[in-house]
C-alpha cells in the first residue's frame, strides 16, 4: 500500500453520495470499480457499510469491487459485526455455545436488534444465494489496519488489543474456524478461556463508561442509555465525566469520574495519525487533534443533513484540516 490514501468514513447504504465522492476525489470507474488513474492512490474504507441506507446492496457491491480490483481496502465495521452475530446460531459447528445470550443465536433477535437490520434484509429480499455471499464478504474484513505512517479501525485503536488479536493470529474472522471465532468474539463474560470479545469490541465499538448517579440519556435512536461512549484520546487523570463522555448532542454534567477511568490509557499526541468513524459526529468535517481524525459525519442521520467525508492522507504525521472532502446528502 502506499503512502497516498483517501480514508472514507460510514457509508451506510449511501452509494449516491459514496459514488459522488469518489468522483469529486478523482476516482474513475473502469473495469467494473473506481480507481484513481494510474494507481496513484487509493482508499481505506472504515466500515459500516449496511443498515440504515437505501442502497446497501449496490454499496456493498461497490466497496467489494474496489477491494476485490486492489483499489481500496474495506476494514470492519460494528454492524458488519452485528449483521454476523445477528444470522450466527449460538453453538453453531463447534457447540460453543454462550450460555448469557438468549435465544438461538449470537445477537438477540429482540425488537430493537431486527429493526437494525430491516434495510440490509430489504436490500436482499428474493436474493438469498447473494445475501449468503454478501455474508461471507464481510467475513474477510479486516478487523483494524495499522502501518509505520497511520492506524485506522472503526471505533478505537488500542496496542493492548492489537497484540491480542495478533497473538490469537486473528485479522478477520476468515482467519480460522468462524464459527469458533465468531462465538468467542461474543463471549462477553468469558464463559471461555480463550474469549476475544474484548478486542473485537473495543476496535468496532469502543471503550464505553458507566454513568454514575443513576445519570442517563436518550441516543439518537430513542433508546435510553446508562453508558456512554469515552473520548478515547483525552487523558482521563483530571478529566470530568463532560469531558470524557463522547456522544454527539448530548450534554452530561462536569462530574468526576470513577478512580477506574482516571487510571486507564489514552491515544497520546505522540502517536501516529488514527482514522475511524462510528461516532456520528455533526457538521462540517474538522480535526479532533493533529492527529486524531473521525470521519463519520452521519450521511445516514435521521435529519438528513449529514455528509459523507473523506480525509486525503499523503504520510504527513501532523494532519491538515484542509484535506477533507466530502459531498452532502443526495
Amino acid at each position: 500500500m502506499n503512502s497516498s490514501i483517501d480514508f472514507i468514513g460510514d457509508i451506510h447504504g449511501h452509494c449516491d453520495e459514496l459514488r459522488a465522492l469518489l468522483q469529486k476525489l478523482g476516482y474513475v470507474e473502469s473495469a467494473g470499480a473506481f480507481r484513481y488513474p494510474g494507481g496513484a492512490r487509493s482508499v481505506v474504507f472504515l466500515g459500516d457499510y449496511i443498515d440504515r441506507g437505501p442502497q446497501v446492496r449496490e454499496t456493498v457491491n461497490l466497496v467489494r469491487a474496489m477491494r476485490d480490483a486492489g483499489s481500496a481496502v474495506a476494514l470492519m465495521g460494528n454492524h458488519e459485526f452485528n449483521a454476523l452475530s445477528f444470522w450466527q446460531p449460538n453453538g453453531a459447528g463447534d457447540g460453543h455455545v454462550i450460555k448469557s445470550i438468549r435465544g438461538g443465536y449470537l445477537r438477540e433477535h429482540t425488537f430493537n436488534k431486527v429493526a437494525i437490520h430491516v434495510k440490509t434484509v430489504e436490500a436482499y429480499k428474493g436474493r438469498q444465494a447473494e445475501f449468503a455471499e454478501m455474508l461471507d464478504f464481510l467475513k474477510t474484513l479486516p478487523i483494524y489496519l495499522e502501518t509505520d505512517l497511520f492506524r485506522a479501525q472503526h471505533a478505537c485503536f488500542d496496542l493492548r488489543c492489537a497484540e491480542e488479536l495478533n497473538a490469537a493470529g486473528v485479522q478477520s474472522f476468515a482467519d480460522g474456524n468462524f464459527d469458533e471465532l465468531i462465538a468467542r468474539a461474543n463471549d462477553q463474560y468469558s464463559e471461555y478461556a480463550d474469549s476475544l470479545f474484548y478486542p473485537v469490541d473495543i476496535f468496532l465499538k469502543g471503550p464505553e463508561m458507566n454513568l454514575p448517579n443513576g445519570i442517563t440519556f436518550y441516543d439518537g435512536e430513542g433508546v435510553l442509555r446508562k453508558r456512554a461512549r469515552l473520548r478515547w484520546w483525552v487523558d482521563p487523570k483530571h478529566a470530568t465525566l463532560r469531558e470524557l463522555s463522547f456522544q454527539p448532542g448530548v450534554e452530561l454534567p462536569a462530574c468526576d469520574v470513577s478512580p477506574e477511568l482516571c487510571n486507564r490509557g489514552y491515544y497520546g499526541e505522540n502517536e501516529r495519525p488514527v482514522f475511524f468513524g462510528h461516532y456520528w459526529l455533526t457538521g462540517l468535517p474538522e480535526l479532533i487533534r493533529s492527529n486524531v481524525c473521525c470521519l463519520d459525519y452521519s450521511v445516514a442521520g435521521c435529519r438528513g443533513d449529514g455528509h459523507l467525508a473523506a480525509y486525503r492522507f499523503d504520510g504527513e504525521q501532523e494532519l491538515d484540516a484542509r484535506k477533507f472532502v466530502w459531498v452532502g446528502c443526495a
